[in-house]
């Protein structure tokens, strides 16, 4: 299984709760720099402190910036889940539908006969194809 996540309304406790609820084998961080300033407890450094083996930063070949997801961080990603490994992808934006994990990453995998499941803040669970169908947020939150 593959869900994702947006940690601006989650704290680190709430993320490891979810993780432990979903079986999560690896939490994928597609952050492109993963540090931020206004949450510096989901610092890369500080997240490998957390999570240890658990945590692995794709951000080179998943990250959203300066463009999309490379063909191998999706390629990854499909022989991670074959492999049967439960994978939580981890950003900061709360609306998947202003995100690259959802907006790039997402469909590919979609493309390709994965549906993802992004955890929302507020307990809901939205699949890939689900929130493609919806119109997306004219503005960003974080």
């Amino acid at each position: 299984m593959i869900y994702t996540i947006g940690y601006s309304k989650w704290s680190v406790e709430g993320v490891r709760a979810k993780i432990n609820e979903l079986g999560v084998d690896l939490l994928v961080d597609v952050r492109s720099t993963p540090y931020g300033r206004f949450y510096p407890k989901f610092n890369r450094p500080e997240l490998e402190k957390e999570f240890g083996a658990r945590y692995r930063w794709m951000g080179k070949c998943l990250g959203g910036k300066p463009g999309p997801a490379t063909e191998e961080g999706i390629e990854w990603l499909i022989a991670e889940h074959e492999k049967g490994s439960t994978l939580l992808i981890l950003c900061v934006e709360m609306d998947p539908r202003n995100c690259h994990r959802l907006i790039d990453i997402g469909a590919r995998l979609l493309a390709r006969g994965l549906d993802a499941i992004h955890l929302i803040h507020d307990g809901t669970q939205r699949t890939t194809n689900a929130l493609l169908q919806m119109p997306a947020r004219p503005e960003r939150i974080l």
